[in-house]
């Protein structure tokens, strides 16, 4: 039979405390021995550390993302260090990227399509994509938005711009000219591990020659269309002034149809009462057959022959008026107070 292996003793709990104390006390007696070359080491290890901190504990703060860079394996595409702290081996490198939304202005020059210089200023947002971080340091670098970005705006731009004539660019929407150019920036930059947001058009420079054409050819079309609205004002004014004077004429032919004297005198009295109660001053002359003011009169005939007849009740009420009032007369002053 095969002897058993001797089963390795352990140590009891009572044991356990004296165990302890002899360890402790060979290591106070290697210490004594080593006391210098021990400080020296831990004084050694601590510059070392501290030396070397920052590239050991890495900080990837919020809005970024981390590629690490080893330096026997390569760079880690597969793996994005997401905000926090890191440790790494001091050899290696982690690469920082911003994640967040960016935005840079460029003015590019390009030419129309009848190849006239054109100046047109945009803003560019975009950012990296994060998951694909580790493809992009490695491709492309941190330099990407020099590399990648600028150029394939400046490209989109350039190939949108082309298609119009400078008079076009002038008539066209700038959203529409922009939505192209977005999404044309969108698809060259999405395969090299990037997106583009928006492509903002801020303004579009043409040369001063051709601006100032464009601009009197559009202030002719202006004027072209306020005369145009202008006469189609005129033509409705004229068609209402003759509706207006239509319904005059229906009027007029249904109330002399229907006008008699008593009718005239009935309204002569009735304007006569109104002017004696009115609180304005007046003067109210009467005469004539029906007893009414000579301009209501319907059998009073207003013709120069009949002016003769009006002038003896005139010149009377003249003398009335001219007469002197007595000493004794009560007499009425500026704010209506009677005063003897």
């Amino acid at each position: 039979m095969p002897e058993e292996s001797p089963v390795p003793t352990q140590i009891s709990s009572p044991e356990r405390p004296a165990a302890i104390a002899r360890l402790r006390r060979r290591f106070d007696a290697w210490y004594r021995k080593n006391d210098i070359w021990f400080l020296i080491g831990m004084l050694a290890f601590t510059a070392v550390f501290v030396v070397l901190w920052s590239n050991i504990v890495i900080s990837v703060r919020a809005g970024e993302a981390g590629v690490l860079w080893s330096r026997f394996f390569g760079t880690a595409t597969d793996r994005v260090y997401v905000e926090g702290t890191h440790v790494i081996l001091p050899w290696n490198k982690m690469e920082i990227y911003n994640v967040r939304y960016q935005k840079v202005d460029r003015a590019f020059d390009v030419l129309s399509n009848d190849g006239l210089d054109i100046k047109v200023d945009v803003t560019i947002r975009f950012r990296p994509d994060e998951r694909e971080v580790g493809l992009l340091h490695q491709r492309i670098g941190p330099n990407y938005l020099e590399t990648v970005i600028i150029p394939e705006s400046y490209a989109a731009v350039r190939s949108v711009v082309n298609l119009y004539r400078p008079e076009d660019l002038y008539a066209e929407s700038f959203q529409r000219i922009q939505r192209a150019v977005t999404d044309r920036a969108r698809r060259e930059v999405r395969s090299r591990y990037a997106i583009i947001d928006d492509v903002q058009i801020r303004r579009i420079t043409l040369p001063p020659t051709v601006r100032d054409a464009i601009q009197r050819k559009l202030e002719q079309e202006q004027a072209y269309l306020e005369m145009t609205y202008r006469l189609q004002r005129e033509e409705q004014e004229a068609r209402r002034k003759l509706i207006e004077a239509r319904g005059i004429s229906d009027y007029q032919r249904t109330i002399s149809a229907t006008l008699n004297e008593p009718l005239l005198r009935f309204r002569g009295i009735n304007a006569t009462r109104e002017l004696a109660q009115s609180a304005n001053a007046k003067v109210v002359v009467i005469g004539g057959q029906d007893g009414l003011p000579l301009i209501l009169n319907a059998g009073t005939s207003m013709m120069p022959e009949a002016l003769p007849a009006v002038q003896p009740a005139a010149q009377t009420v003249a003398q009335s008026v001219a007469q002197p009032v007595p000493e004794t007369a009560t007499r009425t002053g500026a704010e209506g107070v009677t005063q003897p």
